[in-house]
């Protein structure tokens, strides 16, 4: 027997003996484990209970008294990659046809001896499904790239729009929170200009670790510009921001305390909250950052 992990088979068939010798042939390939739901209802249950339990699912059309395209459909709402083959009785072809249409991976007849055929089409779909996995997660991956800006890891600008505008929608439609806040690194160039662009770039980066270790998975970070970080907070009204940004402002002093940095880095802050109303917070954020910015400024 191999040492490969077996494949784990969930079979939906009300039929005893019909499950014993799908099950009874399958095991004896020495490549599948496989479990009983004596219903469809039983069986999605244990989908729902653990969608990692099963790898397979074999689905029985012909249940008493329940729909196997319901059924498929219900399977497919908990776990939508969850490959699943339909086994129909003789002359329900066509009915097979159309449960694959709704997302079926294949179907099997069952007629004769069907059941010594059944891991040829288990084989089949498995590898189809591998690479169809392979490609959602390269696709994924791609998609995650395009969107994250390079050297901070935070969003890019054009995937922060697409995200704002959805959140923004959100929160108009049922009347919730929503703060946006604008940060700008002060005296950047100074920086670049003293201790090149390499620190500079160390700078962003540092900054971007300081947002993240400070805000909640919830909230939105995106390098606006060059110097220019932007922060989407749901569910958060102004007072409760500028709380926020105090605890960014106190982590920030705590990375300058222990000199990390050739210099201290400094920044400034400006929020736009949906207290003030939903229209044009990016604008009364970046508003609000160069008043900060040119208070810190008339004070040196």
């Amino acid at each position: 027997m191999s040492d490969a992990p077996q494949l784990k088979v969930l079979l939906i068939e009300d039929n005893v003996d019909h499950s014993f010798l799908v099950r009874s042939h399958l095991q004896a390939k020495g490549k599948y484990v496989c479990e009983i739901a004596e219903s469809g209802e039983q069986g999605i249950n244990w989908i729902q209970e653990s969608p990692a339990r099963f790898e397979l699912v074999l689905l029985d059309y012909n249940l008493p008294g329940q729909n196997g395209l319901d059924i498929l459909r219900r399977i497919q709402s908990i776990n939508r990659n969850l490959p699943i083959i339909v086994i129909t009785g003789l002359g329900s072809e066509t009915v097979a046809v159309e449960i694959m249409k709704a997302g079926a991976r294949d179907y099997v007849i069952k007629t004769g001896e069907y059941y010594k055929a059944l891991h040829i089409t288990i084989e089949q779909v498995m590898e189809k499904h591998k690479f169809e996995m392979l490609n959602l997660q390269l696709q994924k991956q791609l998609e995650e790239k395009a969107s994250k800006d390079f050297l901070t890891g935070a969003f890019n600008r054009h995937k922060f729009s697409e995200i704002f505008d959805r959140e923004l929608s959100s929160a108009r439609r049922y009347k919730r929170p929503i703060t946006v806040a604008m940060i700008d690194l002060d005296k950047f160039k100074e920086i670049n200009d003293k201790f090149g662009h390499k620190m500079g770039d160390y700078a962003l980066v540092c900054v971007s670790e300081i947002l993240r270790e400070q805000l909640r998975s919830s909230d939105v970070i995106a390098r606006y510009g060059g110097d220019e970080f932007v922060v989407v907070m749901p569910e958060t009204d102004k007072d409760q921001a500028k709380i926020t940004c105090d605890r960014i402002f106190k982590a920030l002093s705590v990375f300058n305390a222990k000199a990390q940095f050739p210099c201290p880095i400094s920044f400034s802050i400006g929020i736009g909250s949906s207290t003030d109303g939903y229209g044009n917070l990016i604008e009364i954020a970046d508003q609000d950052m160069y008043h900060q910015k040119h208070g810190k400024a008339s004070s040196n």
